[in-house]
């Protein structure tokens, strides 16, 4: 009597493609995309196109990472990553930022049955001609590609009305935060206890820390955030004797800044450096405020895993921005100023409201964007994969068509 061997559905090949691993924003969201899809049912794949000149990143557990570290004429650079498609033959190619999009146009030649590209507005945002080329180039490549997914709704308004892509192209997919892994430990209060340490960088206990990740702005957008800080510790000597300042991240102008507090007498007792940190977790559970360098309407990775932590946020606002309560984004600040002085200075006076405002942050994380909910819109797009593949077993059914109003919010 013979029996019938069960169908074994094999994991989904998903290959992410990057430029290189220095831009740290980027980098937390592919991260981020890896570990909403673990294994068994995917298996992911990280293409890294120039050989990375910062220290090494720490990748999510059971990833594979293919360097390219491509170089020649252009011609000879798509060759490279046409045989390494060729070779990987993945399910999904999803390509993040302007610089690997083009590759879409090898998977559409390699009939990889997925390919989303994955648009992020850069820090640095270009201006005359260049922002008119960047339009026309997502304006061509976009017919390559079957999806273009933006995590801001700035960047689906302009896919939309500035790029102009046809209908049901651009897709809004929020950053999923897994709050339950960005949660702060609870900790016993140990009076004995001085000092944490980040890395070899120690923390006060007693001081009021501010954290301010640098990595990726420009060096005026820093060196404007310090004029800030100066500007407050004029207004206060208690706010300048109690504050330490804690700048993060990898940086060409790291010595410009030191430079600069230099200038001003201000010390390491007051400001510090760390220049590169692979748990970023340790570094948010050690400081009292962060400080968002971007755009006010822009809400990266990193900055949605500090506010999942619990802490408050002191943003770059506009002058024309209104506060709206105690929005974790836009609170009311005191004497009615946005300027970032004066947000320094209210959170430092205030300890009940750093806690409000926490409390506020996290719960902005696990309403706006549940993880949940990312890896369902993401899984709609990847359940696209299927229509395109011949069917492995008789009675695996088609996949139903999914239309635009299930992906989009």
């Amino acid at each position: 009597m013979g029996f019938l061997m069960g169908y074994v559905k094999p994991p989904r090949q998903i290959c992410h493609i990057v430029s290189s691993l220095s831009d740290t924003a980027q980098n937390d969201l592919v991260f981020a995309n890896i570990r909403q899809f673990p294994q068994p049912h995917y298996e992911h794949t990280l293409v890294v196109l120039k050989k990375s000149k910062v220290q090494p990143v720490k990748l999510p557990r059971q990833v594979s990472c293919l360097e390219l570290a491509l170089k020649g004429s252009l011609i000879r650079r798509l060759c490279e990553c046409n045989k390494a498609l060729s070779a990987l033959k993945p399910d999904v190619c999803q390509t993040y930022g302007d610089t690997t999009f083009p590759i879409q146009w090898l998977a559409h030649r390699l009939d990889i049955p997925v390919k989303l590209h994955i648009h992020a507005d850069s820090v640095n945002r270009p201006n005359g001609l260049s922002r008119i080329l960047r339009q026309w180039k997502y304006r061509v490549l976009s017919h390559s590609t079957d999806f273009v997914v933006t995590s801001e709704d700035e960047g689906l308004v302009w896919l939309e009305k500035k790029v102009g892509l046809e209908p049901g192209k651009a897709h809004l997919i929020r950053t999923g935060i897994d709050n339950r892994h960005h949660c702060p430990p609870l900790r016993e209060v140990d009076p004995n206890i001085t000092n944490h340490f980040i890395g070899t960088v120690p923390i006060p206990t007693q001081r009021f820390v501010v954290g301010v990740p640098v990595s990726g702005f420009s060096k005026s957008t820093v060196l404007s955030f310090l004029d800030e800080y100066m500007a407050a510790r004029k207004q206060s000597p208690a706010f300048a004797r109690e504050c330490l300042l804690l700048l993060l991240g990898n940086s060409p102008h790291l010595r410009a800044y030191r430079n600069v507090l230099d200038s001003f007498s201000i010390t390491e007792e007051s400001v510090r450096f760390y220049s590169h940190l692979s748990d970023n977790d340790r570094f948010y559970s050690h400081i009292d405020v962060v400080v968002s360098l971007n755009d006010e309407k822009q809400t990266p990775v990193g900055l949605l895993q500090a506010m999942s932590m619990g802490l408050p946020v002191i943003t770059n606002r506009s002058e024309s921005g209104e506060s709206e309560g105690d929005h974790p984004l836009r609170w009311q600040v005191a004497k009615n100023d946005p300027l970032m002085q004066y947000q320094l200075l209210t959170l430092f006076s205030d300890s009940r409201l750093r806690l409000k405002l926490g409390q506020a942050s996290r719960s902005y994380v696990m309403q706006k964007h549940n993880h949940h909910e990312h890896r369902i819109r993401y899984r709609a797009l990847y359940e696209l994969a299927k229509r395109n593949r011949p069917l492995l077993h008789e009675e695996e059914a088609p996949t139903p068509r999914i239309t635009p109003s299930q992906l989009n919010r």
